[in-house]
């Protein structure tokens, strides 16, 4: 068997893939999410002896995982998650994301073990020079090192605006070298007041925030009052009165006499966070300040994808291309951008040219119908512990509900979350592939902004073809192609080619985004084929 080990394994759908060639065996997997990891523990490493589940790969020593397999972990793959790159200018909550670190840890354990083979799966947004990462002090020498061996990392200067308001009271050019902490109100009550702006000419949502949490905000505001009612710093002093305001306008209910207010003490707080990350992740760089601009940071970046190339150096024969999920028989239309990666003395010694183009791709693409059809016979369940049912049918179905129900006694996770009565009314107005832009004007008065709702939001299934991309179709209302209700996790990860032996455990909610997020095994499975022709 060959050994291998998953980073950012979510629920498995990666490593269930390659376990279905029956030639690989996994030692260790990384994933920090209870309930998925408990999924992965049931349906793949279950009779495992001495399998590892590391905790964090930040610092983990790969080296040493190694050397307890006796140097014979032959393959790592994963998918570290790259949305929230940095991106100058685009990010509106941070401006740097703990995404960066994955992916540079990702590499890291390719560089300690050096596996015969590698698997980098990620959305085709990795390939482009959009996605960067800011010059640090932690990993500049890495770097430079990199660019002198001859390695191409371009870099470019990025101008990082902070703010382009003015404070009254603060003078922005000195901010960054203050005590931030002067400036700060506690994490709940930023959050509730972040929201509270947002919401602020939303006549729907409004009241109902305001009935929820108009009694906890006051109780945070007088508890901050309280607390700092000595200081002598005329910062907080600032934050202080403002939230006096704010305070004063929620016990009149007139809200729109604290607006000013309101968006000063938020724009100032997601300010000093921008600070903080730029303090914390040590980018290298200066502040720059003019009253016609704000306050911006000038530093230095370069591409993900520079950064990938140079830190394999010449001991990978690597190759990225989008893979359809469709070629690999699965009942749905999804891209996916995957690097394959060969230790250069095993691709030399194989070969084997690394040529996407001579994969065989199935002739048809099972449909929606084919998939999840032979499922009306069994009783959908709201309790997410619902026991297995029997099938009660095995003839006339497709051939891929057949290869769905092998090794399976029955139907699992057959579940859904219940609907309110107007989404309900929804449903039955909506034919089969049309979504919510189909209802007239009357359905759509619960979205303040109907028109960019995304065409993948109360889409009922078109029983005829392949289903669009799977995400988490609970938070996007997809409808059943033929029955008034919502797909269920099982139909989700049948579409998925998640058989129906394969078991997600926790809430219903974490079921339908481990199902959503995953890689579909059976595209797992034609890249795992790919790299046998390479390590056997």
């Amino acid at each position: 068997m060959i050994k291998a080990i998953d980073l950012f394994a979510g629920a498995g759908g990666l490593s269930y893939g390659f376990c279905l060639t029956g030639e690989y065996e996994f030692v260790a997997a990384a994933e920090i999410n209870d309930n998925a990891r408990a999924t992965y523990k049931r349906n793949i490493v279950r009779n495992t002896p001495n399998f590892e589940f590391i905790n964090n790969v930040v610092g983990y020593d790969f080296s040493a995982l190694n050397q307890r397999e006796d140097g014979k972990i032959d393959v790592v793959i994963g998918g570290p998650p790259c949305q929230g790159f940095s991106n100058a200018n685009r990010q509106k909550n941070h401006l740097i994301s703990m995404n960066n670190v994955l992916v540079k840890e990702y590499f890291r354990a390719i560089k300690q073990i050096k596996p015969k083979a590698f698997i980098m799966e990620n959305v085709s947004m990795l390939e482009s020079n959009t996605h960067r990462f800011y010059d640090t002090y932690k990993d500049n020498d890495e770097i430079e090192n990199l660019i002198s061996q001859g390695f191409d990392i371009s870099k470019r200067t990025d101008n990082l605006v902070l703010t382009d308001r003015l404070f009254d009271g603060i003078d922005l050019e000195q901010l960054p070298n203050e005590d931030l902490s002067i400036y700060e109100i506690p994490g709940q009550l930023k959050q509730l007041l972040s929201v509270l702006r947002k919401n602020l000419d939303n006549e729907r949502r409004l009241p109902s925030f305001l009935e929820k949490n108009t009694s906890i905000i006051k109780r945070k505001i007088v508890e901050y009052i309280t607390a700092t009612g000595e200081t002598l710093h005329s910062g907080t002093i600032i934050v202080r009165d403002k939230l006096k305001l704010i305070l004063s306008a929620l016990q009149k209910n007139e809200l729109d006499n604290a607006r000013i207010d309101l968006e000063y003490l938020v724009d100032l707080q997601k300010l000093i966070e921008f600070i903080k990350e730029i303090t914390d992740n040590e980018l290298i760089g200066n502040y720059k300040y003019s009253k016609e601009n704000g306050l911006k940071f000038i530093t230095n970046s370069y591409s993900v994808i520079d950064y990938v190339n140079a830190i394999l150096g010449n001991d990978y024969i690597q190759k990225g291309e989008v893979f359809n999920a469709e070629w690999f028989g699965v009942p749905q239309e999804r891209r996916r951008f995957i690097v394959l990666g060969i230790r250069r003395d095993v691709y030399e010694k194989s070969g084997v040219e690394l040529d996407y183009s001579k994969i065989i791709k199935t002739e048809t693409v099972p449909t929606v119908g084919e998939a999840i059809m032979d499922l009306v016979e069994y009783e959908v369940s709201y309790n997410k512990e619902q026991d297995i049912q029997p099938y009660v049918q095995d003839k006339g179905i497709s051939e891929y509900a057949l290869l769905m129900r092998q090794n399976s006694e029955g139907v699992k996770n057959h579940i859904i979350t219940k609907t309110t009565e107007k989404a309900l009314n929804r449903f039955k107005k909506i034919k089969q592939g049309e979504n919510f832009h189909s209802l007239d004007v009357e359905d759509k008065d619960t979205y303040s902004k109907p028109e960019r709702t995304q065409n993948t939001i109360y889409l009922r299934l078109n029983p005829n073809k392949p289903s669009g991309t799977v995400v988490n179709v609970r938070k996007s209302m997809w409808i059943h192609p033929t029955l008034d209700r919502a797909i269920s996790v099982r139909e989700a990860a049948r579409l998925q080619s998640f058989p129906d032996n394969f078991e997600f455990i926790g809430t219903k909610d974490s079921q339908y985004q481990q199902v959503g997020n995953a890689v579909p095994p059976l595209l797992a499975q034609g890249i795992a084929k790919i790299l046998l022709q390479y390590l056997k």
